[in-house]
């Protein structure tokens, strides 16, 4: 397991089960309610880098969030979709700073 350093992008929820395309995931009544505690609306949220992040575990049961870089889009057939960068998944304990 890698390290990497701490995004200065805000976290949202997102349901890495509501996969709807290669990259998008579907948002939830989670991804709105925390959009919503930093002001924004999905509308209003296009266009911006969030961290997605879904709870997860360790090997031990320890609480070690799944975390993903990406934005909000807009997508021409499912609508407001979180989009994941290339980048890959990672967990909460591989963070730093």
């Amino acid at each position: 397991m890698g390290t990497r350093a701490k995004s200065s992008d805000p976290e949202i929820f997102c349901d890495f089960n509501a996969r709807m395309t290669e990259r998008g995931y579907r948002p939830t009544y989670g991804t709105v309610q925390d959009l919503a505690h930093l002001g924004l609306t999905l509308e209003g949220a296009v266009g911006r880098r969030f961290v997605f992040v879904s709870g997860d575990a360790d090997e031990h049961g320890n609480p070690d969030d799944v975390m993903h870089n990406g934005m909000v889009v807009r997508d021409l057939e499912f609508g407001f979709l979180l989009e994941t960068d290339e980048a890959g998944f990672y967990w909460r304990s591989e963070l730093t700073g």
